[in-house]
């Protein structure tokens, strides 16, 4: 009797270890990834949006949405998207998953590093120094997406 409920104890143990285990696997989140195949830095910002937001609104993702009339303001906006968007050329960034999950196609803007230092966020929507690829979740392949769009260095 008393082996029987060591037994039956070791079980229920072994089963809740399994079932804890088998638990996280299922739960496990895919991120998605851009890739910067050009010889530039970029800043990078998939979104959903289908106009080029102001830079305090990059470091936030489209699933936990906020209005771009939010009237606060950071100080410095353009460092925190720099700090959350900048790729450097044959590398990569994570984006958030649900993006994908939520709608059928995003935009991925794209702003050479080197102009956001010199313009300001009007000016390169102004003057149109950025590229907006639209893009669906069939154009990640294994969840990456390889951003090779070079814009003609006659429009910097």
């Amino acid at each position: 009797m008393k082996r029987t409920k060591k037994i039956v104890g070791l079980s229920l143990f072994v089963l809740m270890v399994l079932s804890t285990s088998v638990s996280c696997i299922m739960d496990k989140q895919i991120n998605i990834y851009v890739k910067n195949c050009t010889k530039d830095s970029l800043l990078i910002k998939v979104t959903r949006t289908d106009t080029l937001v102001d830079w305090q609104f990059w470091p936030i993702e489209d699933a936990h949405p906020m209005s771009q009339y939010d009237t606060r303001v950071f100080d410095d906006a353009f460092h925190l998207a720099v700090a959350g968007s900048l790729v450097l050329p044959d590398s990569m960034i994570t984006m958030d998953p649900c993006i994908l999950q939520l709608f059928d196609s995003c935009y991925i803007y794209a702003v050479k590093y080197s102009v956001a230092r010199k313009y300001s966020i009007d000016d390169i929507r102004a003057k149109k120094l950025y590229d907006r690829q639209v893009v669906t979740k069939r154009d990640f392949h294994d969840w990456l997406f390889e951003y090779k769009y070079v814009r003609p260095s006659g429009n910097y």
